[in-house]
């Protein structure tokens, strides 16, 4: 797999949302709201972590909650999302609260701040193996979150795969952890692609979505979508 990648925020990685979020990143965002739709946590509040401007997230899922709060290094990442979401959750009588507080920089800290709440990460672990060089961190970063999300409510959809392509799969559930090259083999790609080192975050026997991202034009994400029950179930959206 080759090693490299877009990395994301910044007042570039913002512009090329707000161009392509309702034209080229339309059908990801649907299968990604569908994807939400099967998700329901009982918990009231959310933690979003890296949530950006909230781009991709619809807002019939986060006003579903009474309180969002929101973790995202990004400083033009919280007046971006209010003003894209701000509307509706008023609306809705939602609350959002926001912090500047790096995650992984602290993850057990940060979840321990929110004790009652049910957790989303925002297409944010597929960058780590971007910011850490070190692929074993990484991984070994990745599969440490399971013990510190153990007894919540979590989901994550996040960079599994990707390469320069005009490949366009179409979405699949699977009912646990495939390797990279059994899941590119089954979907008909082939070709040279870069691993995000995210196949450890998710427990290996939790169903998963793949979502197909039209990142740019010439550059295909695989999305990895999945969540974990408080109770120890764990399972994924088919639709």
């Amino acid at each position: 797999m080759k090693v490299g990648a877009d990395l994301t925020g910044g007042l570039f990685w913002h512009l090329r949302a707000l161009v392509a979020r309702h034209m080229l990143w339309a059908p990801f965002r649907a299968q990604l709201e569908a994807w939400l739709f099967g998700w329901s946590p009982p918990a009231r509040i959310l933690l979003l972590v890296g949530p950006s401007a909230g781009w991709c997230l619809p807002d019939n899922f986060l006003t579903r909650f009474d309180h969002l709060h929101a973790v995202d290094i990004d400083p033009a990442a919280e007046p971006l999302f209010r003003l894209l979401h701000g509307g509706a959750l008023s609306r809705a009588g939602a609350g959002l609260s926001w912090s500047s507080r790096d995650f992984f920089a602290d993850p057990a800290g940060v979840l321990g701040a929110y004790p009652g709440a049910a957790v989303l990460f925002c297409n944010v672990a597929g960058q780590r193996c971007v910011q850490v060089r070190d692929p074993l961190a990484v991984e070994a970063e990745m599969a440490a979150l399971q013990g510190l999300l153990r007894g919540r409510d979590w989901a994550s959809f996040h960079d599994l795969l990707s390469a320069r392509t005009v490949a366009s799969p179409p979405a699949r559930s699977l009912p646990g952890h495939v390797g990279a090259h059994e899941l590119l083999a089954s979907l008909g790609l082939g070709g040279e692609w870069f691993d995000h080192l995210t196949g450890r975050l998710l427990p290996s026997d939790a169903a998963r979505r793949i979502l197909p991202w039209r990142f740019k034009r010439g550059r295909l994400h695989l999305i990895e979508a999945g969540w974990v029950e408080a109770a120890g179930r764990s399972s994924a959206s088919a639709s």
